[in-house]
């Protein structure tokens, strides 16, 4: 016992982190010997295995004062197997249509026909995708609103006019054209068939869908996904399944904050485990804090605390083990990326030299070269990746004509090379 208060107070006993810590209301002072609980499950993590569901409840329910040995195992967990590398993708965010069937409560994604473009056209994804290549940007994120052909006829013409039925067929069509201005497409689209997503393989290097929650019971008046039939959990966990089942390369995860219990959003994390543990795809999870913004549904409703983040990115790194790629998104979290870095994340997602984050349009990006600092400081190395991991790249889980031009643009370790970047690493920059 006496072992892991050492351990713990010579992790706060580095000066930055002492620092870091004490900025968020934790002191080294404020230790005490774990709970024999607590003190179990550390022994666990310790010996090499992950946390049940369990044991995960009990750590949502650590005090302020205990938090610290959460921390600590979980820094320890990623470091064994992420090493002192921390990476992000350089990406151009492209939102190829807004119009969305759902209403979710925390979204202001999501427009009307009559408030904005109906799609970006054609002649515009190119022209993005050139200049980000220009940037030096290795990855276009398609985002698109769910289903919107099902809800308005006007979108639905617009798109017959260009000889597509549904977002997802311009969605592989754009991706095609893309990936020939040497910039690898990673697609959102949502719900989406075993067809749509076997078309999309083609040309795209992974894809993605966020669970958000597991629980049904957030599609019901007044919570998040009321009115949101996109949103039924069954459905996002069948899309994900159709994504094992054809080898792609996959980035799930969830919503912190959104109304969920403490229960709901750990068995949201246990049902992607279960999805990884049965097909090996997922090669990412994303911990994502609520923004309220002004005039949505839920702009009053509280927003997670730094410790509610901190809780979630640790358990999370104990639940998935060492070898998860965890990302939290650093313009949400300015202030606590570094330290949830230090809690379990590894990965601080796209960041863009052109584009704004629209589903989060009051969060700037933060400066690569802030981000290098920030973990310099922790001793800790900021490394650029495709949209798909080093570990993923190979025949199994990308169409060869994809693979073969990701093989031009990596480095023996598969992250992006040097020479890629007019041999610095982060290529010409408009606003970075």
């Amino acid at each position: 016992m006496t072992s892991f208060v050492n351990e713990a107070q010579e992790f706060l006993g580095s000066e930055k982190i002492g620092e870091m810590f004490k900025h968020f209301g934790i002191e080294g002072a404020s230790l005490r010997v774990p709970s024999p609980r607590l003190e179990e499950i550390l022994i666990k993590v310790s010996s090499g295995e992950t946390i049940n569901r369990e044991d995960a409840l009990f750590l949502m329910n650590l005090d302020r004062g205990e938090v610290v040995f959460l921390v600590l195992a979980a820094s320890v967990v990623r470091e064994k197997g992420k090493s002192k590398t921390v990476t992000f993708s350089k990406n151009v965010f492209l939102p190829l249509t807004r119009l969305c069937r759902d209403h979710c409560g925390y979204c202001t994604f999501r427009i009307e026909p009559e408030e904005g473009e109906l799609f970006v056209p054609p002649d515009q994804v190119i022209k993005a995708a050139k200049e980000g290549a220009h940037l030096g940007c290795t990855e276009l994120l398609f985002v698109t609103g769910d289903k919107p052909e099902l809800a308005y006829s006007v979108y639905r013409n617009a798109l017959a006019r260009l000889g597509y039925k549904t977002t997802a067929e311009y969605l592989v069509a754009m991706s095609e054209a893309v990936l020939k201005e040497n910039i690898f497409p990673h697609t959102n689209l949502g719900i989406a068939d075993h067809d749509e997503l076997s078309a999309l393989r083609e040309s795209n290097a992974s894809m993605g869908l966020m669970l958000e929650n597991i629980s049904p019971r957030l599609l019901q008046k007044g919570e998040a996904h009321y009115r949101s039939p996109d949103k039924v959990p069954k459905l996002r966990i069948r899309t994900m399944e159709h994504a094992g089942e054809l080898r792609i390369a996959w980035t799930s995860g969830i919503l912190v904050g959104i109304g969920e219990t403490l229960e709901e959003r750990v068995d949201s994390l246990f049902a992607i485990k279960r999805l990884s543990q049965d097909y090996g795809h997922i090669q990412e999870i994303i911990i994502q804090n609520f923004s309220p913004k002004p005039g949505i549904r839920m702009e009053l409703h509280p927003v997670p605390t730094f410790l509610d983040m901190l809780k979630t990115v640790g358990i999370s790194r104990l639940i998935f083990g060492e070898k998860m790629n965890i990302q939290v998104p650093p313009n949400l979290n300015p202030k606590a990326f570094p330290l949830l870095v230090l809690a379990g994340a590894n990965d601080l997602g796209g960041v863009s030299p052109m584009t704004i984050d629209y589903v989060n349009p009051e969060a700037p990006w933060p400066q690569v070269e802030r981000m290098e600092r920030a973990l310099g400081e922790l001793k800790l190395n900021l490394k650029e990746r495709l949209p798909i991991y080093p570990e993923f790249i190979s025949e199994e889980f990308l169409d060869k004509k994809v693979l073969d031009r990701i093989m031009r643009v990596i480095d023996s370790s598969g992250y992006v090379a040097q020479e890629v970047h007019n041999g610095n690493g982060r290529g010409k920059t408009k606003n970075n």
